[in-house]
């Protein structure tokens, strides 16, 4: 691939890693013709000590020529391009917004939480995945877990049960695509994901949508980044991953909004770790007293057949 910094569009081999192209299209600034280098030099950087002596931007868009080499990327950044079977768990923090629509967004509340995803190689290039989520609510004034709360659009006070996701139906993911275990398998879903290389770190941009039988106003768009060294290093098949991203989804039963309009937004920021242990202390406690079942992976969803050949 040809790695093009978008800081010298003038020598487009600059960089060169592999079988990939990219595109860039930052220009760069023009100095001050009345200025000596050395002037226009000192003035560029004056600024707080701290910064570093080189604070130049660079982006670039990379653009995979071979689809099997661009999934792989995507898997060892998003979960672990294992030979048989292996799992990828995930600790977040997250904000939810009410958005009425006839009235600004109201911050509602936050949850702590994790998502463990475990899966199975079933083809050559080819994952059968499940997974399940765990968020506990947490007051936005005491930063304290909470069991109830007042709605901020309707005065109601509201227990705040923690979400769990555990109806997943599971998805068989390949370079060509996603396919939902439920489905006939005759459809894929090919996401929108845009890999760049931005100061030392190799970012993917992803949107996915909901599986079938969830809500249509249900999508959820991230930024994941890992840096660059370990992600051109194969031999790290699961990257330590951090992310961020928003996701918009109807409003929750337990808010008693009935026909009232609007949705809500969600906004997180996560980090892949390797095990249940390394979660913060607290938020393993609790989980080890209310929910201990769920620090497993759930490899039972496996036993439900596809209704089509991977």
């Amino acid at each position: 691939m040809t790695d093009f910094n978008s800081s010298t569009p003038a020598n487009p081999g600059a960089l060169a890693i592999g079988r990939r192209s990219m595109l860039g299209g930052m220009g760069a600034l023009a100095g001050a013709g009345l200025m000596s280098g050395t002037a226009a030099s000192a003035k560029h950087h004056s600024g707080p000590k701290h910064w570093p002596e080189t604070s130049k931007m660079t982006s670039s868009f990379v653009e995979f020529d071979d689809p099997i080499e661009e999934f792989e990327a995507h898997f060892r950044i998003e979960r672990d391009l294992v030979e048989d079977q292996g799992t990828a768990l995930t600790w977040y923090y997250w904000m939810v917004y009410m958005v009425p629509g006839d009235r600004p967004p109201l911050p509602m509340l936050r949850y702590e939480g994790f998502e463990y995803s475990y899966f199975r190689k079933v083809a050559d290039h080819t994952y059968r995945i499940h997974a399940h989520n765990v968020s506990v609510p947490m007051s936005l004034e005491t930063n304290d877990y909470m069991e109830s709360m007042v709605n901020p659009l309707t005065g109601e006070t509201i227990e705040t049960p923690t979400n769990l996701l555990l109806n997943d139906p599971g998805t068989v993911h390949s370079p060509k695509g996603f396919r939902n275990v439920s489905s006939d398998g005759s459809r894929y879903t090919v996401p929108y994901r845009q890999f760049r290389h931005e100061n030392g770190m190799m970012k993917l941009d992803s949107v996915r949508s909901a599986p079938p039988d969830w809500p249509l106003n249900h999508i959820e768009s991230s930024i994941q980044e890992v840096p660059y060294e370990q992600f051109i290093d194969k031999s790290i098949t699961s990257l330590p991953t951090k992310s961020t991203g928003v996701y918009v989804f109807p409003y929750s039963k337990w808010m008693n909004m009935g026909d009232r309009p609007g949705h809500l937004l969600g906004y997180w920021d996560a980090y892949k770790i390797p095990s249940v242990q390394d979660f913060p202390d607290k938020f393993l406690a609790k989980l080890e007293n209310d929910h201990p079942d769920l620090l497993e992976p759930r490899w039972d969803d496996f036993n439900r057949p596809a209704s089509f050949e991977y």
